[in-house]
């Protein structure tokens, strides 16, 4: 079986049409003429998006006292600043809504590894000097081919590490294609920036460039390890977040950054799971 980049496309906006709005809305926040009134109307066309930001935007996290079921309110008491953050995450949270059989994989852990790992890659792009922002949606986004793939699938089911260690290996040989490159396919036609494609398409293997310029794929790669610690890695990805002096080199990061940012994800992680329980 090969999947086509038309079937990919035709999936991911069957099965994720929330982050289409979120490239969209990026794009419009990128316009100094932008209006509060234009980004709440290309949210609302999204009812399921439009519940999530309303209820992300009422938890702890953006110190809210009195909570609102009103869209516009949301974003304006949560300001432009935090709102593409919002969007991403409420974005994330629509794709992770059920479970992927094909994976045996329950939403709710997606959900977690998503999360954990932006809020890791996000501390860590501070400390190499990237755009944190960016490294918070590759976190956010990198597993979305998964959920692609499980839509695609007609009954085949991963095996597990012990026959099949690396998942992308299994994913080309079923779909002709990994999670990864379904991931980039779909941001890529989205239009979402290159650092985050870039990022996701290169954050399994960082040092094979031999110029050793994928830095933002460096970065999300070190993400995952740190979410590793956590226990929160998926099923087939373990052997690719080894850390190695080369990667904290092209980083510019060192092992007490990790720690760091090990401790510091994991309060975030905390705190998020606790507003959207």
């Amino acid at each position: 079986m090969t999947l086509s980049r038309e079937n990919i496309i035709a999936l991911g906006n069957k099965l994720a049409p929330a982050l289409a709005t979120f490239s969209r809305l990026r794009a419009l926040l990128l316009e100094p003429e932008t209006t509060l009134d234009e980004i709440t109307k290309l949210i609302r066309l999204d009812p399921a998006l439009t519940f999530h930001v309303v209820r992300l935007s009422n938890s702890v996290l953006f110190g809210v006292r009195e909570p609102t079921q009103n869209l516009d309110l949301a974003v304006g008491r949560v300001g432009l600043g935090e709102l593409v953050r919002l969007v991403a995450l409420a974005a994330a949270k629509n794709v992770c809504q059920r479970d992927l059989p094909t994976y045996r994989l329950a939403a709710s852990r997606l959900w977690e590894n998503a999360v954990a790992t932006a809020a890791a890659a996000e501390l860590l792009a501070e400390r190499a000097e990237r755009d944190p922002g960016l490294a918070y949606s590759a976190g956010l986004l990198r597993t979305i081919g998964r959920v692609i793939l499980d839509g695609a699938s007609t009954g085949h089911v991963y095996p597990g590490e012990a026959e099949w260690p690396v998942v992308a290996e299994w994913e080309r040989r079923t779909f002709g294609i990994s999670s990864a490159e379904v991931t980039v396919e779909l941001l890529s036609y989205w239009r979402f920036p290159s650092e985050i494609t870039e990022a996701i398409e290169g954050h399994f293997e960082p040092l094979a460039n031999a110029d050793g310029s994928n830095v933002a794929g460096c970065v999300l790669n070190l993400a995952c390890g740190v979410v590793a610690r956590f226990g929160l890695d998926l099923p087939g990805e373990m052997g690719d977040w080894e850390c190695s002096p080369a990667k904290l080199t092209l980083a510019d990061v060192s092992e007490a950054d990790l720690n760091e940012c090990a401790e510091r994800a994991r309060r975030h992680f905390n705190l998020l799971c606790a507003s959207v329980a």
